[in-house]
């Protein structure tokens, strides 16, 4: 993978959320982060899903000393809590027993965002899924959102309500990633999409094996099989953001590497 020098900037925040559960939020969040670091940015992805945590999973890392749960409740700095993946990205994992539910408050997530501007490029907040309180002062605290629906009327309904907030809260949208896509003829095509939310898909993610995969050995997609289509779509979302000059081979195989792939 070529490293692309960015022009650093001031951090951008950029909350990662969907509305609703299953999206596949986390995955992206993970990912994008992932291919983020690849592209050379200073990166942390943070994970504010404060009752039903699953970046650390996603990354390999499920517990910590120090997690967002205690930076919330003043017991640790935001520094204590970063965990530094091998690929060089910084993970913000939150913690996963009951007790670190007690005496959280989401509410002090700005605060604690604002300790993070400065030094990286970018902060990728995994918001909570739903549109209760956990996720809209996620989305609040950040400058930017990035949405994730599935192709069907629920999840881009629900997207929307969440565009309606990030709209509401004067936090920009980013755009739309369209993740799940399964190609069949009863899906809301993109145009569909892009008609609903009033905003622009940036990339479709299919929903690939690769995927499930990739989390089963507890690695973003993109570290795991680095030049696959999926990894590409990932990374082209990254490079999107980082308004990054970059051509992704996003080739689907064809019906005879699908089916050497399953055989093995």
């Amino acid at each position: 993978m070529v490293e692309i020098n960015v022009i650093h900037t001031m951090t951008r925040l950029i909350c990662v959320s969907a509305g609703k559960g299953g999206t596949g939020k986390t995955t992206v969040t993970s990912n994008v982060g992932a291919a983020l670091t690849q592209f050379g940015t200073d990166t942390i992805v943070l994970d504010a899903n404060l009752t039903n945590p699953n970046l650390g999973f996603h990354l390999g890392i499920p517990l910590y000393p120090n997690t967002l749960h205690d930076v919330l409740k003043g017991e640790a700095h935001i520094t204590e809590a970063m965990y530094i993946h091998n690929s060089g990205l910084r993970v913000v994992p939150a913690g996963l027993s009951i007790e670190d539910l007690v005496d959280t408050s989401p509410e002090n997530l700005s605060d604690v965002l604002l300790d993070t501007i400065g030094e990286p490029d970018f902060v990728l907040v995994d918001s909570a899924a739903g549109l209760g309180n956990e996720s809209i002062n996620a989305i609040e605290a950040s400058d930017e959102t990035l949405i994730v629906t599935n192709p069907n009327l629920p999840a881009v309904t629900d997207a929307l309500k969440t565009v309606n907030i990030a709209e509401e809260a004067g936090t920009d949208v980013t755009g739309v990633v369209l993740n799940r896509v399964n190609g069949h003829d009863s899906e809301l095509g993109r145009d569909e999409v892009e008609s609903m939310l009033g905003h622009p898909v940036i990339m479709e993610v299919p929903e690939h094996e690769k995927v499930q995969e990739a989390l089963s050995v507890k690695k973003p997609v993109v570290h795991h099989e680095p030049d696959h289509h999926v990894s590409e779509r990932f990374r082209a979302v990254a490079a999107d953001i980082a308004n990054v000059d970059y051509e992704p081979d996003i080739q689907e195989e064809g019906f005879i590497s699908k089916l050497m792939n399953k055989l093995r």
